[in-house]
């Protein structure tokens, strides 16, 4: 009797033991509604965009045609056989015309103060048998500080590029190849390449600190398809020009190279 007391009462156990809990009853929290990626407005397309070549002014503008310019506003600024180049009002850049075909360019050019139209030149500069637009334009002009930056726009079947020859790439290139030369005792400062040079002496209270040369203006000259830079070498601590260096414009296609670079002299102190 007590066996089988014990075996009703392992049973019991046993049977707690292995009881299953009741199941849990899970509500899931409504879902997030899944955002939807915002939609961006479509940006507005500039003023400019919608033109045709009927719509270009076929007049050539005059230097105080270009002060006048207004916002919506395009002027014919030169034009060489099968290409035309406008400015844009509202500093928003220029556009090429050739063979009915438009290219906008964002670049900006001429001093509010010295207003004046820029000179194109169509030649085959790079060899390759077809011509290209050289433009050059007026930057900057405040007393003896004259800026000139040269640009050659190049088409192909698809696009119009745009090479800028600036006063500033040029003046990099050229530092890089030329050699100066101070001399603290004399306060003499010699600029050289090759067998041309230009020598400037300091006056005596600026011998011990002389300060920077700077190539601080530019003109290009062009010549039967060839364009000459050339970049006025100033002492900044004194303000005197004392020097040109001068390089012809080697245009690839792609790039531009200074060749045939010369020193001259323009004072003597």
């Amino acid at each position: 009797m007590k066996k089988c007391a014990w075996l009703l009462t392992a049973l019991f156990l046993l049977a707690g033991c292995t009881r299953e809990e009741p199941a849990r009853i899970w509500t899931p929290s409504p879902a997030s509604p899944t955002p939807s990626a915002a939609v961006s407005p479509e940006p507005e397309s500039a003023w400019w965009e919608g033109l045709v070549e009927e719509d270009l002014p076929t007049g050539l503008a005059s230097p105080d045609q270009l002060g006048a310019l207004g916002e919506e506003e395009v002027l014919l600024l030169g034009r060489t056989a099968v290409t035309s180049l406008y400015v844009l009002g509202g500093d928003s850049g220029i556009l090429l015309l050739r063979n009915g075909r438009l290219s906008h360019f964002g670049q900006q050019f001429s001093p509010k103060d010295s207003l004046s139209l820029p000179e194109l030149y169509q030649w085959d500069y790079d060899g390759d048998g077809l011509d290209e637009l050289a433009v050059r334009y007026l930057m900057e002009a405040e007393g003896d500080q004259i800026v000139y930056d040269l640009h050659i726009y190049d088409w192909s079947d698809e696009t119009c590029t745009d090479l800028p020859v600036t006063r500033d790439a040029c003046a990099d290139r050229a530092l890089a190849a030329v050699t100066s030369d101070y001399d603290p005792g004399s306060g003499t400062l010699t600029l050289s390449y090759g067998d041309t040079s230009a020598v400037y002496r300091f006056p005596e209270q600026y011998r011990q600190s002389p300060g920077r040369m700077s190539f601080a203006t530019s003109f290009f000259r062009e010549q039967n398809g060839v364009f000459t830079v050339i970049l006025g070498a100033r002492a900044e601590s004194t303000g005197a020009w004392f020097a040109n260096v001068l390089a012809d414009i080697e245009y690839d296609g792609a790039d531009f190279t200074l060749r045939n670079l010369r020193v001259e002299p323009t004072t003597v102190v």
